[in-house]
């Protein structure tokens, strides 16, 4: 059985300053792990230059490892995440922010618990344990918060963070 491959998605807007970290966090934790990967990073149209960093970084850690898909303008997360998705071809998708608000020290233990348990999708919470959101006003705290609530109430999903974008999803 051939060994399983991750391709984590990047979108960016105007993250030119933390792409560099990211990525050199993404391949500081899946090297020591041994872990198969690949980053895609899915631009659209920042006008901070953060496709030509993305590009630097692609020749510092190869074309193997890091992947441009850019798009030519703003046109939105989700649709970020199909246009990664139908690029991507690892087995697995990870998909996570690029502004430095998931960790990637965590990717290592979200395949392990997927692994251990077989699970088809894997979500970080923001809402256990040591977790948080940082930088947030109380505006966009009780937003996320009531929209979990709700989730909870109707749903009975029996995960404690729907709206949060740090998970690994079987492909």
């Amino acid at each position: 059985m051939p060994e399983n491959k991750y391709s984590i998605l990047l979108p960016t807007y105007n993250e030119k300053d933390n792409l560099p970290i990211i990525i050199w966090l993404i391949v500081k934790y899946m090297q020591e792990s041994k872990i198969d990967y690949e980053v895609i990073v899915i631009d659209d149209g920042s006008p901070d230059g953060t496709l030509e960093v993305a590009k630097q970084l692609q020749k510092i850690y190869g074309e193997d490892r890091i992947l441009l898909r850019p798009r030519a303008s703003k046109l939105g997360l989700g649709t970020a995440y199909i246009h990664g998705i139908e690029h991507a071809s690892g087995n697995y998708i990870i998909i996570m922010d690029a502004d430095l608000s998931h960790h990637p020290k965590f990717i290592p233990q979200f395949i392990d618990l997927q692994k251990s348990n077989n699970l088809d999708v894997v979500s970080g919470t923001r809402y256990s344990g040591a977790g948080g959101v940082y930088g947030w006003d109380f505006k966009r705290k009780l937003i996320s918060r009531g929209a979990n609530f709700l989730s909870q109430l109707l749903l009975r999903p029996n995960a404690s963070d729907l709206t949060g974008s740090f998970r690994l999803y079987k492909k």
